[in-house]
């Protein structure tokens, strides 16, 4: 019975020994890998810097490391930072930088009008299995030839991250759509948001080769049309195009809002001539300043159109003279009806050279 037992209590540790061996222990690495690594070198797409600098080889366990890995702060010459630092392969440094350049840069010119200075990464190398799940293949992050993409982070300030921007503003939807997209014609597997359970808040990226030679691009590449105008800030507005009028034909004006459509059998209006009443005076005989008589008023006693007073005419002030506004001094009884206000005749006088004699000096503070 005790030796039942003991067999029962053994078998679960020998099954995850199993495991842990097929994982690790009997893999070796492909020869391809470090084949690659040596060309990448070779052809210097990764060159030791200030950002970049080449450690050790990393020896794991089983198949585990890579023979030439890098330490990763920033990539595009500094321009764009790493956080927090990566441990990846030359390969995988060159694609992504390229990936950074030609695609996510104009990406987020396009959609913010502005540049991707820095990228948080949630992976890079990793001794462990797909995803971390017991009895998986081995991972590409394995070998410092993938990575995992969470955020990008603006020169604003403003950081598009994959988890809440996939489904986010229009803006941030179309942006990541778009690097989505390019990543899929670099890189050999990229996975992110809808791809599986695992994926949901970041963009793997690796350079994974199969022996069917297909890639693997989930979900499926798909991009939004992009902004067509921008509002003061910078910030994509409508995508939709305004709607346009229907085009006018030459010499005609547009309906207005309030006009009727007219009839199929209906005819233009006809137009009254115009009657032009022409000057009935006599050749030579001046104006008259008295209105005509009103209907009806033939017999009316007519008003003279002047009133003389003294050597000049006075004409009858008109019922449709302006009234002046009141901040204007009205003229005093008796002077001229044309005035409609006075003026300071003491220092009018007195600014005049020719009247300056004839009068007293002003008091003082009344200038």
């Amino acid at each position: 019975m005790a030796r039942g037992v003991g067999l029962y209590l053994v078998a679960p540790l020998v099954a995850l020994g199993l495991i842990g061996c097929r994982d690790f222990g009997f893999e070796t690495r492909d020869p391809w890998r470090a084949e690659a690594e040596e060309r990448c070198l070779a052809e210097k797409v990764v060159q030791p810097s200030a950002y970049v600098e080449p450690e050790s080889a990393i020896e794991g366990r089983g198949a585990c490391g890579m023979a030439h890995p890098f330490k990763v702060a920033a990539m595009s010459a500094g321009y764009v930072m790493v956080e927090p630092r990566a441990t990846l392969a030359c390969p995988l440094i060159g694609e992504v930088d390229r990936w950074l350049a030609e695609a996510v840069q104009p990406a987020a010119a396009a959609w913010f009008g502005e540049q991707v200075v820095e990228i948080k990464q949630l992976s890079a190398y990793s001794c462990r299995t797909m995803n971390g799940q017991p009895g998986a293949n081995i991972s590409e992050h394995a070998f410092g030839n993938a990575l995992d993409v969470a955020v990008f982070k603006l020169a604003s300030g403003r950081e598009v991250a994959v988890k809440d921007g996939w489904k986010g503003a229009y803006e941030e939807r179309g942006f990541l759509r778009q690097v989505h997209a390019a990543a899929c014609e670099r890189f050999s597997t990229v996975l992110g948001p809808g791809a599986d359970a695992f994926h949901y808040d970041h963009f793997h990226l690796d350079l994974a080769r199969r022996s069917s030679g297909r890639s693997v691009c989930r979900p499926a590449a798909e991009e939004l049309p992009p902004p067509l105008y921008r509002d003061r800030q910078g910030v994509p507005m409508s995508r939709q195009l305004p709607p346009q009028s229907p085009p006018m034909m030459a010499g005609r004006m547009p309906p207005r809002q309030n006009d009727l459509p007219l009839a199929a059998n209906a005819q233009p209006m006809a137009r009254a001539p115009m009657v032009v009443q022409r000057d009935a005076r006599p050749m030579g005989e001046p104006l008259s300043l008295t209105p005509p008589p009103a209907p009806g008023a033939m017999n009316a006693p007519s008003r003279p159109a002047a009133i003389e007073r003294g050597p000049y005419p006075a004409y009858a002030p008109s019922p449709n003279r302006p009234v002046p506004p009141g901040s204007v001094p009205q003229a005093k009884q008796g002077s001229d009806s044309l005035v409609t206000g006075s003026i300071d005749k003491r220092r009018y006088f007195k600014e005049t050279p020719i009247l300056k004699s004839g009068l007293p000096d002003a008091t003082p503070g009344e200038d």
